[in-house]
C-alpha cells in the first residue's frame, strides 16, 4: 500500500511539473498575439543554414490579433498583414512602407532585404520547441525564436485634418471624455505605419487608448476665417489592436 501511494504521488508530481510553463514558453501552436526574433535562414536549394549575425540588432516580428504584423526598429519596413488559412498555411502581404534609404551597417540592410523578400513568399508555418519555422516558396525558409505572448487591450486613435493645405495657421485642441488630451497643429507628426492620415503629409496626432467608446470635442483655436469649420463633436469607438481615425474637415 505504501508503495502504491508513493507511485501515485510521483505521478501527481510529474503531472504538476508538466503543466507548469515558464513565462517564455509557448503554450499552444497559435502565432496570434506573439512576438519572435529571427534566428536563422535555411537555403532551400542547398540546405545550408545561416545563423543571424550577432553584430546587428535582432529582427523582431509581432503577429497582432488584428491581422497586422509589426516590424519594430527596422530600417526600411515597419508593418505588414498576415492571414492564417487552415491549420498551417500563412499569407503575408502589404509589407511596408518599403523605403529605400541606406542602412548601416551594410549587413543589416542586406539581411533586411533577404528577410522581407522571404517573408513575402510565406507559405506554411510550424511551431516546435519554442521555434517558429515559416516555409517559403522562394529560396529561403525563416526560423524564429519565441520571445513572448501578449494580449493587447489597447487601440490607436489617429486624428487627422486638412488644415495643413490652407493658408491659415491653426491649432486644434482635442478633448476626449471631457479631458483635454493635446493640441493638433501643422507641426504635429507621427510615425508612418499602418495607421496613416492618407494624403495629408503625415500631419496628425496618434494616441494609444484603452478599448472602448469615447466622446470627442475638437476646437480650432487659431484660424478664424469665416469659411472654415472650427468645432467638431462626435463619438469614436476604439477596438483592441486596431487603428481608428477621426478626420476633422476644416473646409465647409
Amino acid at each position: 500500500m505504501r508503495t502504491l501511494r508513493l507511485i501515485l504521488l510521483l505521478i501527481l508530481l510529474i503531472d504538476l511539473y508538466s503543466c507548469e510553463k515558464s513565462d517564455n514558453e509557448r503554450v499552444n501552436d497559435s502565432i496570434v498575439n506573439t512576438e519572435w526574433t529571427l534566428s536563422k535562414i535555411i537555403n532551400n536549394n542547398t540546405g545550408e543554414i545561416t545563423l543571424f549575425p550577432e553584430q546587428i540588432d535582432k529582427f523582431y516580428i509581432l503577429f497582432k490579433q488584428s491581422g497586422i504584423i509589426e516590424l519594430p526598429n527596422y530600417c526600411n519596413y515597419a508593418y505588414g498583414t498576415y492571414n492564417l488559412i487552415g491549420t498551417d498555411s500563412i499569407v503575408i502581404s502589404e509589407v511596408g512602407p518599403g523605403t529605400e534609404k541606406g542602412c548601416l551597417p551594410t549587413i543589416a540592410m542586406d539581411w533586411e532585404f533577404l528577410f522581407i523578400n522571404a517573408l513575402r513568399e510565406s507559405n506554411t508555418y510550424s511551431i516546435e520547441n519554442n521555434q517558429l519555422k515559416i516555409n517559403c516558396s522562394g529560396d529561403y525558409d525563416l526560423v524564429f525564436d519565441f520571445v513572448q505572448s501578449f494580449i493587447n487591450s489597447n487601440g490607436q486613435l489617429l486624428i487627422c485634418t486638412n488644415s495643413a493645405i490652407i493658408n491659415c495657421p491653426f491649432e486644434i485642441k482635442i478633448t476626449l471624455n471631457n479631458t483635454i488630451i493635446d493640441t493638433l497643429s501643422a507641426a504635429s507628426t507621427y510615425s508612418n505605419n499602418n495607421c496613416q492620415c492618407d494624403g495629408y503629409m503625415d500631419i496628425g496626432m496618434k494616441i494609444e487608448l484603452t478599448a472602448g467608446k469615447y466622446s470627442f470635442h475638437a476646437t480650432e483655436i487659431n484660424c478664424q476665417a469665416s469659411n472654415k469649420v472650427n468645432d467638431w463633436i462626435g463619438e469614436i469607438e476604439i477596438n483592441p489592436d486596431n487603428c481608428s481615425k477621426i478626420f476633422l474637415d476644416i473646409i465647409k
